[in-house]
């Protein structure tokens, strides 16, 4: 059975991204995982006189993935009344990285991702998940638009 990748950020435009995906699902007759990655805080650490590193710290919130994956299994429960097979999972990690990881260990067909429309200046200075997984994926990317129109 064919297997999405269906990566959420409990943005707006989540259950746009989880309807589509769902029905996309339904028409290849595949399941979703539905997959959610806290990305942990930079922080600025000076080392030394003249040198300094970007680290990557938890949270500043403890995150309890159960709470998490409790919070996507809520989310599920709209393929799965249609009977699309749908399994969670949450980490803390690097989004890009972890996506793309989770993608090739699952050997899923499709990533299904939502974009949220923002514009490139602010790509240059953030940088844009989208963007990353579509530069390193291996398989399809399937990008919802922040517009796009539930049906």
């Amino acid at each position: 059975m064919k297997k999405l990748l269906v990566p959420i950020d409990f943005s707006e435009g989540t259950d746009k991204v989880i309807k589509a995906a769902g029905d996309l699902a339904e028409q290849l007759s595949a399941s979703l995982i539905l997959f959610h990655v806290v990305e942990p805080v930079a922080t600025y650490v000076p080392v030394g006189a003249s040198m300094d590193v970007l680290t990557a710290t938890p949270p500043l919130e403890p995150v309890d993935i159960k709470d998490v994956e409790s919070r996507l299994d809520k989310l599920a429960d709209g393929p799965r009344q249609k009977g699309v097979s749908t399994q969670v999972s949450a980490l803390i990690g690097l989004a890009v990285d972890d996506i793309i990881a989770k993608a090739e260990n699952e050997n899923a067909a499709y990533i299904v991702l939502g974009s949220h429309g923002h514009g490139a200046l602010y790509h240059l200075f953030s940088g844009s998940v989208v963007t990353g997984v579509l530069r390193k994926a291996k398989c399809p990317v399937l990008i919802i638009p922040a517009s796009a129109k539930s049906k």
